[in-house]
């Protein structure tokens, strides 16, 4: 099922909070990665698993950002669930969890934010082109997960 994007009015005029709410749900949504991979720094247990020092383990970023014990209605796209949030490291993990001074979040965070923010509103706006009809599901299965048919604008 492809999700209704929301209003394109509120995105192309809207203010930065808009899009900033928008920007957060297409990432929370649509990760870039299903997973990433890191290696154990200190051991720790969780759900009844012992993780040792030096051991790969994999963050499902994909789960955690579709989990309902940590999002209402998650395969709902919904950039409303993003207004007077607060940002949590551990359950908004589309490019990784934790906290990104300490090496285990993506540094280019706030750059994606600020590309998908600007990104959003020049697209939102009235221009010369259209989105025809088009295959826009994605297999989850392949990396980078981008839709069957890419996304193709055409002329007016």
């Amino acid at each position: 099922m492809i999700p209704r994007l929301g209003n394109s009015t509120l995105v192309a005029e809207g203010s930065d909070d808009d899009r900033l709410a928008f920007a957060q749900e297409v990432r929370r949504y649509f990760p870039f990665f299903p997973f990433v991979g890191g290696t154990v720094r200190k051991p720790f247990d969780w759900e009844g698993h012992r993780f040792e020092e030096g051991e790969w383990a994999l963050l499902d970023l994909y789960g955690t950002n579709h989990d309902p014990r940590l999002w209402e209605n998650p395969e709902s796209f919904d950039p409303e669930r993003f207004r007077g949030w607060t940002p949590d490291a551990q359950s908004l993990v589309p490019q990784g969890g934790g906290d990104v001074h300490q090496g285990h979040r993506c540094p280019g965070e706030s750059t994606t934010l600020e590309l998908l923010k600007a990104a959003a509103h020049l697209l939102a706006e009235p221009s010369g082109f259209s989105l025809p009809a088009q295959d826009l599901t994605v297999d989850l299965a392949h990396i980078p997960a981008v839709p069957r048919s890419r996304v193709i604008l055409t002329a007016r």
